[in-house]
């Protein structure tokens, strides 16, 4: 794993946006922070157009995953883009998936919505946004999880299926997000016990990543997406105040099995065309933080 990956990634972005192949959020937001990182002027001439058809593609329609990932695009372009529409589609979407809080079955559904919203908040003025996603998370939390159990799939149904990977990585994710806005401790806190709860149940131990559920299979994306979330809690355990001020796992390290799930898919980003974007972007991470 090295920039040799990072650069493969890139063209596969560029050459899927240049044959006019369907624009993917995790693809666009991946060539946000190469732009951002590099400067490239045929990377920002991709991004204006892809931004500029997405803006104007009827996302309202998507799946709830699907408007999540959009919006956290629109967060991420807001900085390298002065298109004032993207500002209006990130209402939208916020509007779209803050109106099925409290309504959605899954709980994975649920965390990925709210954690979308929440990083919204950090670039659009949305009145009431933190306070009104961290009701929303809390919801879902209370219903569905249980110490030491992790959380349920189904948000009605806590004492129904648990243990899957996309509930505890999301989750998590949304936690850990909550506690970049507020400074609230216990959710940092929770974030790391689910994602031991996950690392104790769906941990391969000998050839590194997550399973989907207890002796699944081990999905490409989630796995990127749980290593991005393990990547967060690696920075987390290395800021001294963090340490001194949580209960944390002593016996925890994140960077490793960051760097051991990403491994875990690394013979495989190549066959993915442009998805291979988000093995890019968490792969990006870790990178980031292996250099803190």
């Amino acid at each position: 794993m090295d920039g040799a990956a990072i650069d493969w990634v890139t063209d596969t972005v560029l050459q899927s946006l240049a044959s006019d192949e369907p624009l993917t959020a995790p693809a666009l937001t991946f060539l946000v922070r190469r732009y951002t990182a590099t400067e490239r002027e045929d990377l920002r001439a991709a991004l204006e157009s892809a931004l500029a058809r997405a803006v104007d593609s009827q996302l309202a329609a998507a799946p709830c995953d699907e408007r999540a990932a959009w919006l956290t695009l629109f967060v991420e372009a807001a900085g390298v883009s002065a298109d004032e529409r993207l500002h209006a589609a990130a209402v939208d979407l916020v509007s779209s998936l803050g109106r099925e809080w409290g309504r959605q079955a899954y709980v994975d559904e649920a965390a990925v919505s709210i954690d979308a919203c929440l990083a919204a908040s950090d670039v659009f003025d949305i009145p009431d946004l933190v306070q009104t996603a961290i009701d929303g998370l809390e919801h879902v939390l209370g219903a569905a999880y249980r110490p030491g159990e992790g959380v349920a799939h189904v948000v009605a149904e806590p004492g129904g299926a648990r243990g899957r990977l996309s509930d505890h990585v999301r989750c998590a994710s949304a936690l850990l997000t909550a506690y970049w806005r507020t400074a609230r401790l216990p959710y940092s806190m929770l974030a790391e016990e689910l994602m031991q709860f996950a690392r104790r149940t769906l941990w391969d131990e000998r050839d590194g990543g997550f399973y989907d559920v207890p002796h699944g299979t081990k999905p490409f994306a989630l796995n990127c997406e749980a290593a991005r979330v393990v990547c967060r809690l690696a920075g987390l355990h290395r800021e001294d105040d963090y340490r001194k001020a949580a209960v944390i796992a002593v016996d925890a390290d994140y960077s490793r099995d960051a760097l051991r799930t990403l491994e875990s898919q690394t013979p495989a980003y190549r066959q993915h065309g442009p998805l291979s974007a988000v093995y890019g972007l968490a792969l990006g991470e870790c990178l980031a933080i292996m250099k803190l």
